[in-house]
This record gives C-alpha cells, structure tokens and sequence, in this order.
C-alpha cells in the first residue's frame, strides 16, 4: 500500500531527525557548533537542554522508529499508533514553541509532518476499520 510506504518513510524521517535533535540538545559541544544557546531557555522550566534533548531523543525519534517498525510488520494496530505520534508531534512543536518564544520555518515544517501523521493515522484507522490497540473487541 503506497500509503503506508508514504508514512513508514515519514516515520523514518521524522524520527531520524529527533535522534539527531535529541543529540544536539543534549551535547554540548554540538549546541556550540550550530549556535544553540541555553538562553533560549529562559521562558521554560529548564536550566539546560538534558531533558528536553533526552524527550525528543526518546519521544520523537525513537517512537518514531518503533511506529515505522509497526507498519513494516503490518500490525493491524499500526495506524493508531501513528495517530499518537502525530499528536505528540504536534503537540511537541507547540510546546517548544511556547518556551522559547520563537516560531522557525523549521517549526512549521515539523508541525506539518505531524498533522500529515494525524490525518492520513485517522484515515487508515476508518478504511481498515482496524481495533483499537488493548480493546476487549479485538479478539472477537
């Protein structure tokens, strides 16, 4: 199905890029490299980039990873799973937004690739008619 290669590229992408993300903010000599200054920070809970590097390396790259996994094997619950992840992108993008007060075409760019998660998730959940993942109807 094309659209489940669309999405397991995607997948792929979106959680390769929060891997290398989550590497940036947690190194600091790469932040220094590519001119990340924790004072950016300033509006948000953190002193320093550890813990959100350390959620957009997990969160975002490695549920990623794991989503793309699930639709290589097919698993019927997969496009809920990439529902989650579209929310949690968007969801993230907003967030990140909103600490550090600032909105970049990169920004943008992700938040889209979450609503694409989102909607084309919803959309194979009603053509599939797929069971909710740990529903007692699954086994029916």
């Amino acid at each position: 199905m094309k659209i489940q290669r669309f999405l397991f590229i995607l997948n792929i992408f979106i959680g390769l890029a929060g891997l290398m993300g989550g590497f940036l903010a947690i190194s600091s000599d790469a932040r220094l490299a590519f001119g990340i200054k924790e004072s950016m920070l300033v509006n948000s809970p953190f002193a320093t980039f550890l813990i959100p590097g350390l959620l957009l390396f997990l969160i975002i790259g490695l549920c990623n990873l794991i989503v793309a996994r699930l639709n290589a094997k097919k698993t019927s619950t997969f496009p809920y799973y990439e529902c989650l992840m579209g929310i949690i992108q968007c969801s993230w993008i907003i967030i990140q937004c909103i600490m550090i007060w600032s909105i970049a075409p990169l920004h943008l760019i992700f938040f889209s690739l979450g609503l694409i998660q989102l909607i084309v998730g919803i959309w194979l959940v009603k053509k599939t008619n797929s069971s909710f993942p740990f529903s007692a109807h699954q086994n029916e």
